[in-house]
């Protein structure tokens, strides 16, 4: 005398059982077959979710997504004039000096500014240079030679044929981003 898996319940039950002790059903053969039949066809249309043609779908939709988000690894870019006008601003705590071709710019804030873009602007209508700088920690100074600064171009300033007439700094705190506008005369 043996055990067997009702096809029913899965529970272990007597081989010369004619009903399931744990759930009750019919082991006659009609009632098994049935069972058999329910349970085959339930199996082959699993089969059928995981079919090569589904494996391609799933690939297909992973590779579109992968060329579409391409690009946005997360990395943060400094922010820009074009963000300004889109989120509100910080005054920044900055004192901006220049000596000769030398900038030196003070974060007097009691906060750190991130991913600081430092621009400059000279007398020449249109002419603007920018300098990115990761972080300005707070009570620190950064100072910058002039001829750092590049144009979109790919020119940098010249401090011998340009006059430096404006200095922007913007970066992020902890409450957005910041910015300080200091005019050079």
């Amino acid at each position: 005398m043996g055990t067997e898996k009702c096809p029913f319940c899965g529970q272990e039950i007597d081989a010369d059982a004619t009903r399931c002790f744990f759930c009750g059903s019919e082991l006659d053969r009609e009632s098994v077959d049935k069972r058999l039949e329910q349970l085959q066809r339930q199996d082959s249309s699993r089969r059928k979710v995981h079919s090569p043609g589904a494996l391609v779908a799933v690939v297909g939709i992973i590779l579109i997504c992968a060329v579409l988000f391409r690009g946005t690894s997360g990395v943060k870019r400094p922010p820009t004039v074009e963000d300004q006008s889109e989120r509100s601003t910080v005054q920044l705590n900055a004192k901006v000096t220049l000596a000769g071709a030398r900038l030196t710019i003070s974060n007097n804030d009691p906060f750190d500014w991130d991913n600081v873009e430092l621009e400059i602007a000279s007398d020449t209508a249109g002419d603007h240079f920018s300098l990115a700088v990761p972080k300005i920690s707070s009570g620190q100074t950064h100072t910058a030679s002039a001829t750092e600064f590049s144009g979109k171009d790919g020119i940098s300033f010249n401090p011998y044929t340009m006059k430096l007439h404006r200095v922007w700094v913007r970066g992020e705190t902890p409450s957005g981003i910041g910015s300080y506008l200091a005019g050079l005369e």
